[in-house]
């Protein structure tokens, strides 16, 4: 492991300090039918012998890896789903610096009082609640089993264990979904008070039970539908003071998570457990999706079997890119050649914007933030 966090883009053995660490964790109660995550169902005992091996992998990477983290992100999967005292060891272990923002996906029947409290001792400050919708036909599409009043109550038991920092994701364009279904479940998700709301336009992801069913005609898309959800989106969340900054994502004012930020600024990052991924330098590097391989090869003292890819900084500046142009930030306007041809037509257009160095996409703009990309890689 330590050969793969040396920075080859510097000289050796110069290494740079890793200021962004995510924690993987696959068990989820059940397995949604649109998600192509790596999860998978599992025993109280089964999650406290992944935290074992976790812990290893951990005490390996931060033995060779210079890791001074900002942000720790506990996602998944469902890490509000481990017993206290396996999330308390894996807390305790992860913390010898304090994290700016530490993040913790979380479903909303997993929150409990006791947990809540115990989660916020341990010294997470964010919680992101999986709530995806707030209409029960909607739910019921998704295969997900909590309820409007679930989502309620875990707001209100956040709030009492100290939680000032709440993300509540949403998901529209969902299969049967109509925009007056999805103007109700923002308007509810905003009478809940979170700090960040995330919404996400479906995608029917390879291997999924959504896709199979694209693919047999049961499920269609519908483009315009995704573009007037997508536009009432930003219209109500902005108007209940929510800031775009990047084209899912709407937060009050400094709420705008730091980590989700460190990804697309290209920053480097590390990711601990089965299916996660690491970007250190030039090096890219993703443990397999497995955890049983996982937790046998670190229990025999040996490193997780993993894929590695090689990069270039060409395509790490053209990641960045590509990135940068879905936040209101933009990129630098150099990145592009300036005033370009491309830029001052976008410009001209009212999908982009030139100003004080930097070039970014006007909210229309960044609806086609993909295809305009295209324009400049």
């Amino acid at each position: 492991m330590a050969s793969e966090c040396l920075d080859p883009a510097g000289p050796a053995p110069s290494r740079r300090p890793i200021r962004h660490l995510y924690v993987h964790t696959p068990f989820c109660a059940t397995i949604c039918p649109y998600c192509a995550f790596y999860v998978h169902t599992g025993s109280a005992s089964e999650m406290r012998t992944f935290v074992d091996a976790l812990l290893r992998e951990w005490e390996r990477v931060s033995r060779d890896c210079p890791v001074e983290a900002e942000t720790l992100y506990l996602g998944g999967g469902t890490p509000s789903l481990l017993p206290l005292d396996a999330f308390r060891r894996l807390a305790e272990a992860l913390h010898p610096w304090e994290a700016v923002e530490t993040t913790l996906e979380a479903n909303p029947r997993t929150v409990t009082p006791s947990k809540a409290v115990a989660w916020r001792e341990l010294g997470v400050g964010r919680v992101s609640l999986g709530v995806q919708s707030l209409d029960s036909d909607v739910l019921g599409t998704l295969g997900r089993r909590h309820t409007a009043e679930d989502v309620k109550r875990a707001v209100w038991t956040l709030r009492d264990a100290g939680f000032r920092n709440i993300n509540v994701d949403l998901l529209f364009a969902v299969p049967g979904q109509s925009p007056a279904s999805w103007q109700r479940t923002l308007g509810e998700a905003i009478a809940l008070g979170p700090e960040h709301i995330s919404a996400y336009e479906l995608t029917f992801e390879e291997d999924t039970p959504f896709f199979k069913a694209r693919a047999a005609g049961i499920w269609t898309e519908d483009e315009n539908r995704s573009i007037e959800m997508y536009r009432t989106t930003f219209r109500l969340l902005e108007g209940a003071g929510y800031r775009q900054y990047e084209i899912s994502n709407y937060a009050r004012p400094g709420r705008a998570s730091r980590h989700n930020q460190g990804y697309w600024k290209g920053n480097d990052y590390l990711g601990l457990g089965p299916g996660a991924c690491s970007t250190v330098g030039l090096r890219r590097w993703q443990n397999r999706r497995d955890t049983e391989r996982y937790i046998a090869a670190l229990s025999a003292g040996q490193e997780p079997p993993r894929e590695q890819e090689p990069l270039s900084e060409e395509l790490r500046q053209r990641e960045r890119l590509l990135l940068g142009l879905r936040t209101s930030d933009g990129i630098p306007a150099s990145w592009i050649g300036g005033n370009s041809e491309a830029a001052l037509a976008l410009t001209r257009q009212g999908l982009g914007e030139l100003s004080e160095g930097n070039f970014r996409l006007t909210p229309e703009g960044r609806l086609l933030a993909d295809g305009i990309a295209g324009l400049f890689v």
